[in-house]
Parts: C-alpha cells; structure tokens; sequence
C-alpha cells in the first residue's frame, strides 16, 4: 500500500543529545575535512608534462703515476627523451677488422679435441673459424697439443676461465674482442655532476581568464637554482636513499618522479614541484641476472691499429673505439593534479554532505526501535496502519492519547 511520513516527537535529553552529536560530527566531516582540509570545492585535472634534462661536469681518472685522464659530461652521458645517463665507470677497448681469439668464457675450447669450436657458429666476439687456439701466455707441446707451464703469470679472470680447457676459439670479427670482465677503476667526480631540470607542466581543462590552458615552467628564466632546477647528481641519488659508491662499479636503474599538487586559484608562481623528488632503484640490486645498468657506444680512435697478441688484422681495416659504461641511467616522469574552485563539483559535495546527516535519524531510530526497553510502545506510535475493505476507510487505529501525568517512553 502507499506511505507517508509520520512525526513523532521524542523528548528524551539523551536521545536528543545522541542525534545532535552525529549531525555535528557529520557536519565537522563534511565542512572541515571534505572541503576545507580535501578541497572538496575544487575540480581536479591530471598534470600533463615534459621534462629537459642538461648534464655538466668534468671526471678524471688516474692512468699512471702523475698522469690524469679527463672526462667532461659530453664525453659521460646519454640522453634521450625522458631519461639521462652518466656513466661511472668506462672500459675503452680499441678495435679494427680481423681475427683473433674469443673472450666470452662459453669461447673455451679442448686443445686436443679442437671441441668446442664450429666453423660459421656466431659467438659473442664474432664469427668462429673452427679452430681451437692457445693463448700466446700459454706454452702448447706442438707434439702432443698438451698444456705446459705458463710463460708468466695472468691472473686476469677471463684467461684463467678461457684456457681452463686449453684453448679459446678463433673468429672473425672486431678485434681484440671485449674483455669479459669489467675494469675496477670508477671515475672520480662524477657524483659532482650537476643536472638542470627544465619542467613544463600543463593542466588540460583548466583555463585562465584569457582562455589559455595552465601552463606552469621551473625553468625560472634562465637561471639555474639550486634545489629548484638544479641538483647534483649524488643528491638526487641521496632523495631514494642510493648510495653514490654503492653502484660506480655496477650502476643502476633509477626511477625519479616529480609531482606538483597545484591550487590554480592562487598564483601560478605558487605552483612548484615537491621537493625532495621521489626517488627509486627500479633494478633489482641483489640479483646477479638483472643488477645495475649499463650501455656500450662507440667513441674515436688514435688512428694507429690497436696491438694486441693473437690478432691478425684486414689490409687497411676500418677502426673503432668499443666503449663500456656502466652508471645510473636516471627516468624522469611528471605527474600530479591542477586544483580549481568548480561549482558543479562544490554543489556535489554539498548534496552529499546533507544526506549523510540522515545518519543521525537512522542511528537514533535503530536505537528505539530495536534495542531500548520501550521499543514496542515506540514501534506503535511510530507506525499505524489504515484500512479499508469496500472502499471506505475502516477507521483509525485507536491510539490512547497519553496526557502530561503519564510516565514517558524514556526515563
């Protein structure tokens, strides 16, 4: 059948103060936290942005007693469109055409045998040729093809595990081949680099007065300021808790995040990012299979061919300078919120604020009709019932009408 509302009118000081409490701690929630604490008046866009990243800075190495070799960033660093590597630590290995002995530890071979080595197999240092050589640092009997004793003393890592067999395999291809093991040497300096940041932030949706979409820069003219645009390398390490001489010999995979939360009812120059960045190590820095970071780029040579033992080189070979470095390759994305007073989305909160205040009705009726003592009087005076059985309405419910001397529902 169809109902209506019915009011009842409880006087009761402790159920009355029961409901006013839950309106005002409704209230409190909706005003204080909703919109003013979560700006709940303002309507927010995603921030959309782009970032230039401009590296400087000079390294040295030292390469004999009293000799230094120097480095400047353009010599250290690989950018592209979102990131920026700088290397801490470089290996140099001069090359040109030829053939030569494998380095790569799976290029040991059985001098006996001559296992191990398959014509026209690609290897990591080149094409092999089939043969199984011995190091020049290794005497061979040319009777027996045995091992002898070592002509002197080598205790790099690659030949020990490269003649643990006899022998390496022979290719074609650049040559010396890449040694397999990094050199120890980290650069100093590096961790002084300083890396200008130039961040262009925008908030689609959001206009200003002359039409034109928020549009907010740090580049603050053309002068880097330090903990603004500009930062050293060793401090951007520092914000995610990466240690400088913790990945020079082994580099890293570092994930840099610059958020900007902007009110655009205030002024534009109060929309600056959150200092410090957030800063992350995204490789995985105890696993063997995915550790560190490192990249490979070819650099010039001095124009003579490099002398190495057991190389043969092309008539009048092309050269080249193999360089490896290893060193934190820093990402850096933007995001965030632009913040602007939205009618439509205050009249929202509002609404919603105000129907939640229905709590307090609901709270205090569970109360009276489910748990106090009086519950079933009060579900009497709260619900009545009409009827009809012909069309004609059979009468009223007799309700007693309660007068001022009677005892109330509530003590």
């Amino acid at each position: 059948g169809y109902s209506t509302q019915k009011q009842v009118v409880i006087k009761s000081w402790s159920l009355s103060l029961l409901y006013y409490s839950i309106l005002a701690v409704v209230f409190a929630y909706v005003v204080g936290f909703t919109l003013v604490v979560k700006k709940g008046y303002q309507a927010t866009v995603p921030a959309v942005g782009s970032v230039a990243l401009k590296v400087k800075g000079i390294a040295s190495r030292a390469i004999s007693a009293g000799d230094v070799q120097l480095w400047d960033a353009s010599d250290l660093t690989i950018y592209d469109a979102t990131s920026v590597f700088v290397a801490t630590n470089i290996m140099r290995t001069e090359q040109a055409r030829g053939t030569c002995l494998g380095m790569n530890e799976d290029e040991a071979c059985e001098l006996k045998t001559n296992s191990g080595c398959e014509e026209g197999f690609f290897s990591r240092s080149g094409r092999q040729t089939g043969r199984c050589v011995a190091p020049s640092d290794v005497g061979v009997d040319e009777n027996t093809g045995e091992e002898g004793e070592e002509v002197e003393d080598n205790s790099d890592t690659d030949t020990k595990n490269a003649t643990s067999k006899g022998g390496r395999c022979q290719v074609t291809g650049w040559c010396p081949a890449e040694p397999e093991d990094d050199i120890a040497e980290p650069l100093e300096n590096v961790g002084n680099f300083t890396i200008f940041l130039r961040t262009d932030v925008r908030f689609p949706g959001m206009r200003d007065k002359h039409g034109r979409t928020f549009d907010v820069t740090n580049a603050n003219g053309t002068v880097p300021t330090p903990g603004w645009n500009l930062f050293t390398l060793d401090e951007i390490l520092q914000m995610g808790d990466v240690e400088y001489d913790d990945i020079a010999l082994s580099g890293a995979d570092i994930q840099m995040t610059i958020y900007y939360d902007c009110d655009l009812d205030q002024e534009l120059e109060a929309c600056q990012p959150r200092v410090p960045f957030e800063v992350i190590r995204i490789d995985t820095a105890d696993s063997e299979l995915s550790h560190g970071y490192n990249t490979r780029w070819l650099s010039a040579v001095s124009g003579d061919l490099p002398v190495a033992p057991d190389v043969t080189y092309e008539k009048n070979p092309d050269t080249r300078a193999l360089v490896k470095a290893v060193g934190p390759r820093i990402r850096v994305q933007i995001t965030g919120q632009g913040r602007r007073f939205d009618l439509e989305q205050t009249t929202t909160v509002v609404g919603a604020g105000v129907a939640l205040m229905g709590i307090a009705t609901v709270v205090v009726d569970v109360l009276l009709l489910y748990v106090l003592p009086r519950r079933t009087q009060y579900f009497g005076l709260k619900y009545t019932v009409y009827g009809s059985d012909e069309g004609e309405c059979a009468g009223e419910a007799e309700q007693p009408r309660r007068s001022e001397s009677e005892e109330p529902l509530l003590a």
